[in-house]
């Protein structure tokens, strides 16, 4: 099993890359292919006496973060994460992880990889926790506005991704709006609870608000990317101020603070819940190989568990679940309207 990791995308490149894959490889026995600059990477994997199976290939260009997605990818056709997916796209890597520019990782894929057939936008998804466990969120900014159709193979997608890579066996499929009553939410959304009512193999509960989502009601939750990004952020955005004010609380005199001792374990326990480092990554859905995207910000705990999430989905099959979910879909001539699509 190789996957090709982009080491120059996090704000630390490359040394939480490095970190990330010298774990990865040793934690799973997976071979890391570290893309980047090949005379800073080997520096610095001296570092690691212990490596596992990790090798470099070299990529004279990196995409920064404040690059305009569709011009870095023109100009710089050596990028790290360019030559990482051409890697996958050669067969010499089996999945590709990244953790640099959202925008031009998306084009990128898209441009080398190519989208599965039937599927008309590809979705970002991410795992999130909830109080029952976690529930699979898409899509997250890939695609502004949508249609049912895109609602609908996002569905597919979110489903396929939950049973093979996460394990769920009969995912619940929700529809996020803003009531759980059916006339509820724009057109598009009408109609897509409609259309997935329709599917006799989609496990739809119906239309699922923030709150329920949160409470493990549903395993898949689909939505536009506008609204999708929006909900993503505002949850980190509130975790990130839950932490802090706990922090400040927890500090405010002696008491707090033997307080805080005692429940260090409980503490440490839910730090892990809601980390996102802790969960495998956001996979590119829809897309001809394992793609999968991390926040720049991202820790070398991070870049290991979306490698062996990667390794996950590629060993499971995910896109030929996906591929036969779409087809299933494409032929019911109820999914869409009460006409094939």
């Amino acid at each position: 099993m190789r996957i090709a990791l982009d080491a120059m995308g996090t704000d630390a490149a490359p040394d939480v890359e490095i970190e990330g894959a010298v774990a990865a490889s040793l934690s799973s026995d997976t071979e890391v292919i570290l893309v980047g600059d090949e005379a800073q990477i080997t520096e610095k994997l001296s570092a690691f006496p212990k490596r596992g199976a990790v090798s470099v290939v070299h990529a004279s260009q990196a995409i920064r973060m404040n690059e305009q997605p569709v011009l870095a990818i023109r100009k710089k056709r050596d990028a790290s994460l360019m030559v990482a997916l051409r890697l996958v796209k050669e067969g010499r890597a089996d999945a590709m992880v990244s953790a640099g520019n959202t925008g031009a990782v998306m084009v990128g894929a898209r441009t080398v990889l190519g989208p599965i057939r039937g599927v008309a936008r590809s979705a970002i998804s991410q795992t999130l926790p909830t109080a029952t466990g976690r529930v699979v969120l898409l899509d997250l900014g890939a695609n502004v506005d949508c249609t049912t159709r895109q609602l609908c193979e996002f569905a597919e997608m979110g489903i396929a991704y939950s049973q093979y890579a996460l394990g769920v066996e009969n995912p619940r499929v929700g529809l996020l709006n803003i009531g759980e009553e059916v006339e509820k939410g724009s057109q598009v959304a009408k109609e897509a609870h409609q259309a997935l009512s329709a599917a006799p193999h989609i496990n739809f509960i119906g239309n699922v608000e923030p709150k329920a989502m949160y409470q493990g009601v549903a395993d898949v939750v689909v939505c536009d990317g506008f609204v999708g990004n929006i909900i993503l952020k505002t949850s980190e955005a509130v975790a990130g101020l839950m932490a802090k004010l706990m922090r400040e609380k927890l500090e405010s005199s002696s008491m707090s603070k033997i307080g805080a001792v005692l429940a260090r374990k409980s503490l440490m326990a839910l730090k892990q819940t809601i980390d996102p480092n802790e969960y495998p990554g956001a996979p590119l859905l829809g897309i001809n190989g394992i793609v999968i995207i991390l926040h720049g910000s991202s820790t070398a705990r991070g870049i290991e568990n979306a490698i062996i999430g990667a390794r996950t989905a590629f060993e499971n099959r995910l896109n030929d679940h996906i591929r036969e979910k779409i087809e299933r879909m494409r032929g019911n001539t109820a999914i869409i309207w009460g006409r094939p699509i």
